[in-house]
């Protein structure tokens, strides 16, 4: 496993194992014991793998699932916009290896033919992030849901731990940059990748709100921005979209 992070901060040390229960309930016992930044947890395969507001990532051999244990020097109300900064530098790992050039869908998962292929999930506590990645690689379609698919179903093989090692290449320079400057450069960098500017979307912001409107930008903070039918603009800080077609 060493080879797959050769050169790179972020990936140093990697905790491999065939499967676990999820890599993050891993890497938060880790960063409790003091682990430093940049540890990695790897799993072939995940039994109970998480997505964001408790859902379940399903987790089938042949994918990409990590978690990484970061501490960033930036104030607590930012660290939602590592969902973005590590959303960016999996499309470009993805484009790297693969040719294949995912959307992103705010705030934290890549589509390819309008389908889920990659999700990002950060949870904060006791002073250190984690950062949890999941990409659908070799999936077959069958072992996944409906609204998802796999870089192979849409035509690209690669190493799971190459494109690991990419990604954690790419999310060392774009977390450096965050760390000093703030997220204006994330912003402009991740404009082109955002696949709904423009459409009409529903955001669910809880259990029991939602709310419809234009996606029209990501603020300086990270916030999707809506047009309202009143012509208000609507920013939201977390929630899910949908697209309205």
């Amino acid at each position: 496993m060493q080879r797959v992070f050769d050169g790179a901060r972020f990936g140093q040390p990697c905790y491999a194992f065939e499967e676990v229960t999820s890599t993050m309930d891993v890497a938060h016992e880790l960063a409790q014991q003091g682990a430093p930044e940049g540890t990695c947890v790897w799993a072939a395969r995940q039994r109970q793998g998480r997505g964001r507001l408790g859902r379940t990532w399903e987790s089938p051999e042949g994918g990409a699932y990590f978690s990484l244990i970061l501490r960033p020097a930036r104030a607590p109300q930012e660290i939602p916009q590592l969902s973005l900064v590590a959303g960016l530098s999996a499309a470009e790992a993805i484009r790297e290896v693969t040719g294949l050039s995912p959307s992103i869908r705010w705030p934290n998962d890549l589509l390819l033919e309008e389908r889920k292929v990659a999700g990002i999930l950060i949870e904060a506590k006791d002073g250190a992030a984690v950062l949890g990645v999941g990409i659908n690689v070799a999936a077959h379609p069958d072992a996944l849901p409906d609204t998802a698919t796999s870089l192979a179903a849409c035509g690209a093989a690669c190493d799971p731990y190459d494109l690991a090692a990419r990604l954690c290449r790419r999310l060392e320079g774009w977390y450096d940059h965050w760390g000093a400057h703030g997220f204006a450069p994330i912003r402009e960098a991740l404009r082109p990748w955002v696949s709904h500017f423009g459409e009409v979307v529903r955001v669910t912001l809880g259990t029991d709100q939602e709310v419809e409107g234009q996606a029209l930008d990501v603020d300086e903070a990270g916030r999707l921005l809506l047009r309202l039918e009143s012509g208000a603009i609507r920013p939201c800080e977390v929630g899910e979209v949908r697209f309205l077609r």
